[in-house]
Parts: structure tokens; C-alpha cells; sequence
């Protein structure tokens, strides 16, 4: 078989490849390729990891309920969000920073401020701080916007039936406020359960959407006051069979007893799950003892002993001796505090968590209270 002379170059080639590959590897430049790319300067200009924020305004909206209006301390606009999203608000007492996530109730039409309600829980500490203490002027660092819970065109029903629970009427507000403004386009009636009139919140506003605006209807139920003007007893089955006309997405955003409540009501009503909407708020006060236990905390380079209790969060414990552990929700929801549990008994308030967490003993401390001393592994 004859080799032609194109076959001897290309063989020539061939075997000068490598030499020529490590000629060419020798005379390049060795600096770090500068070159960013375009989707991650967006990222950190629409939503940065971390904003400094001011408060400009507080409102009065109850007696133990006011309203934060923040805004950006080094630009014009905060990152735009979804009506329904929440903030995580970082607070620093004694040197210790807490997180605390709270609904945006603003409307979305407006990025120039993002305002915050927050009412006042029994031996909260920080609901209590903020009330109490937080002036206008002060300054805070915040991160998100964050969540799901929010109306979107192609997977819920132009119509929204929102059954609210107290303070839950916040991401509600932000949906209402957006409605109003045109900027969110959807039909909302709002059964709002609260105790009493007077512990209503944003009742003016709300009574003024409810006449003014067409795609807003907002009715009102009073568990602990007799009414001639407003629905009264618990949002119960008949209430919501007469409130809803069909073709409707349910938005429920309350106490987590109000979850099960209202869940109960939707299977006897036989509505399917992908048209429930859940804000899923914890439980403020578990009925646990203040016993103490031991927490050992185990990190990439080290491992941390702090005292716990029963009736606390093992995320509390954490924030309180200062260890920095991976957090945002603070409802179990997120999965951003995930843990592996090493050993120890631990009661969880939610029935949330996934099936496979549970399975390989994978908790989430921030809806985690201690039984025994416990030893858990942060996951980064």
C-alpha cells in the first residue's frame, strides 16, 4: 500500500501535536481571566446578599401592631419582589445578630421602599424590640426578598378566595395594595378572622379598597366579639361555601392551627391541593417545659457546647451563644437550616418536613426543640 505525501504530513503533524500543545500552554499568560458573567452582575444588582436599609417611617396600625417603612441606604430602589414575598431582617442585641423574616406588605408597583408589619408576640424578643425600642433614622441590614407565596397567572385561578388569621393579613395587604395599583391582575375577596374590631389591621385601608375597587371584596369575622356589621365565630365550612362562588385559588396565611383547621374544611370540600396557596407561620409558643439540655454544635473546624431548653428552638439557643448557623425562613420551609441530627430526641412543630429528611435523620433547627441533649452537624 502506497503512502501518499498528504499522509506523511498529516502523520508529521500528528507527532508534533503534543510539542506543539506544550509551546503554546508555555507562552500563554498565566493571570486569572477577569471576565464575569453578565447573569451574576444582575444577580448581585437586583438582589445583593446583603442590603442596608433605613427606617423612614413607623405606623401606628393597632395598639400592639406598627408598620416599618424601609428604605435603601446606598440606592434609590430595593430589588423588586412578588406580592406575598418576605424579607429577613437582621437585629443586633448584645452583640448577638437574630434573623427574623417578615411579609412585605407594600405594593410591588413601588421599589423605592418595602414596608414591614409587625405585630407584638408575647415574650417575643424581637417583636418586642421593634415596638418598643426602633426609631426612625435607625438602620438595618436586611436580605431577599424571598418565598412562594404568591399569585402566578399560569398555575392558579383568576379568582382568589385569601382566608386570613390575624397578622397573616400582611402578604395579603402586599397582594391587595398590588391589585390597586394595577400592577398584579386577579380578583381577591379576603375573609379576614381576627378577635375584636379593634384589633383589625389596615382596617381603614381595607375599607377603602373594598369600596373603591372592583377586584377587591374584604369581609371581616370576629371570633371574640358579637357583631350587626361583620360576620362573627370562626372561618369555618359554611362561611367559606357562602363567601366562595367556584373558580377560585385559596390563599391561607395565619397561625399554624389555622393551617389544619382550614385543611380539614378544603378535603370535606373535596378542593385539590394545586389550588391551595399555604403561608406557613410557627407556632409562638410550644407547650414544652423550660427544662434545660445540652446542644453540641458541629462545624467544618470545630465543635461548640451551649445549654438549651425545652422551649426553645434550637435555632434561639444557637443565636443567643452567638454561633452563626445557615438560616432564612425560621418556619422549617426553606430547607436553608437543614441539619444532620447526631444523636438526641427532638420535637418538631411542623408536619412538613420532607419524608427523606426524616428518613436519614435530617432535621430543621429552626422549628426543632430539644427533649434530650443534643448533637447536630450544620450543612453548608
Amino acid at each position: 500500500m502506497k503512502v501518499g505525501l498528504n499522509s506523511n504530513l498529516d502523520m508529521l503533524k500528528f507527532k508534533n501535536l503534543a510539542k506543539e500543545r506544550e509551546k503554546a500552554i508555555d507562552s500563554s499568560f498565566i493571570d486569572p481571566i477577569k471576565y464575569e458573567y453578565k447573569v451574576n452582575k444582575l444577580v448581585e444588582v437586583f438582589h445583593p446578599k446583603k442590603i442596608r436599609v433605613v427606617v423612614d417611617k413607623i405606623k401606628q396600625e393597632t395598639i400592639d401592631t406598627k408598620t416599618f417603612i424601609l428604605k435603601s441606604k446606598d440606592k434609590e430602589e430595593l430589588p423588586p419582589f412578588k406580592a406575598g414575598q418576605y424579607i429577613v431582617l437582621d437585629v443586633k442585641l448584645n452583640q448577638v445578630v437574630y434573623k427574623r423574616p417578615y411579609s412585605i406588605s407594600s405594593s410591588i408597583k413601588d421599589t423605592t421602599k418595602y414596608e414591614i408589619t409587625i405585630k407584638r408576640v408575647r415574650n417575643g424578643l424581637i417583636s418586642n424590640y421593634m415596638l418598643n425600642e426602633v426609631k426612625e433614622g435607625m438602620e438595618f441590614i436586611i436580605h431577599g426578598p424571598f418565598g412562594e407565596f404568591n399569585y402566578q397567572p399560569l398555575r392558579d385561578k383568576e379568582n382568589i378566595l385569601a382566608l386570613v388569621g390575624g397578622s397573616g393579613i400582611t402578604p395579603i395587604m402586599s397582594m391587595a395594595r398590588s391589585i390597586k395599583d394595577k400592577a398584579l391582575d386577579c380578583n381577591l375577596t379576603i375573609l379576614y378572622g381576627e378577635k375584636s374590631e379593634k384589633e383589625l389591621i389596615f382596617k381603614k385601608e381595607l375599607d377603602e379598597l373594598n369600596k373603591n375597587c372592583d377586584q377587591i371584596s374584604v369581609n371581616y369575622v370576629l371570633s371574640e366579639e358579637e357583631s350587626n356589621i361583620y360576620e362573627t365565630g370562626l372561618i369555618d365550612k359554611s362561611l367559606i361555601m357562602k363567601y366562595d362562588i367556584g373558580a377560585y385559588s385559596y390563599f391561607v396565611c395565619g397561625p399554624t392551627m389555622f393551617y389544619h383547621h382550614l385543611n380539614n374544611i378544603f378535603k370535606e370540600l373535596d378542593i385539590p391541593n394545586k389550588y391551595i396557596r399555604h403561608d406557613f407561620y410557627k407556632n409562638e409558643e410550644p407547650m414544652l417545659k423550660h427544662e434545660e439540655h445540652y446542644l453540641t454544635v458541629i462545624t467544618d473546624d470545630k465543635e461548640i457546647k451551649i445549654p438549651c431548653y425545652e422551649d426553645e428552638t434550637l435555632m434561639e439557643a444557637m443565636e443567643k451563644n452567638g454561633i452563626e448557623a445557615p438560616q432564612k425562613c425560621l418556619i422549617g420551609v426553606c430547607g436553608f437550616c437543614r441539619s444532620k441530627l447526631i444523636n438526641g430526641k427532638v420535637k418538631t412543630d411542623v408536619d412538613y418536613v420532607r419524608v427523606s429528611d426524616k428518613n436519614h435523620n435530617y432535621i430543621h433547627p429552626c422549628v426543632s426543640y430539644p427533649l434530650s441533649d443534643v448533637t447536630i452537624k450544620l450543612c453548608k
